[in-house]
């Protein structure tokens, strides 16, 4: 058999795997989830709305809290800084005294990204959550 004939054999085949022109071929599965975003639907979706937005994070996003960066002179740990509403709010455990279900929406800045929040913001990133008005 010649290549030729392989390529008319394969040709049939690979065009019925395709998906249907004006799909994406992922069968209606959601969209991917952006991991910098943690919206108050997906808290709600996935019953994390019950606790605190600390619980909430560290079941849907907890490689937001083992951000860090770590200094032996003097020792020392750096954690993401957390902002509520534009303002510093404090360390990672500030998340605890906020309820997940009053949230509009957090998101998580990198070091490189923290810039944004001037001096204040943190060495290890920004923690920024959006209370529901």
């Amino acid at each position: 058999m010649s290549v030729k004939h392989l390529y008319l054999i394969a040709l049939p085949v690979i065009v019925a795997c395709a998906p249907a022109p004006g799909t994406s071929g992922t069968s209606g599965s959601p969209a991917p989830r952006r991991t910098t975003v943690l919206t108050a639907e997906e808290i709600r979706n996935a019953n994390a709305d019950a606790g605190s937005v600390y619980d909430a994070i560290l079941r849907l996003r907890p490689s937001w809290l083992a951000h860090g960066t770590k200094s032996f002179d003097p020792p020392s740990t750096d954690v993401p800084v957390v902002f509520v509403d534009g303002q510093r709010y404090g360390d990672l455990d500030a998340l605890r005294n906020l309820d997940a279900s009053h949230i509009a929406d957090i998101r998580f800045y990198s070091p490189a990204e923290a810039g944004r929040f001037g001096l204040q913001g943190g060495l290890s990133g920004v923690i920024e959550v959006t209370m529901k008005k």
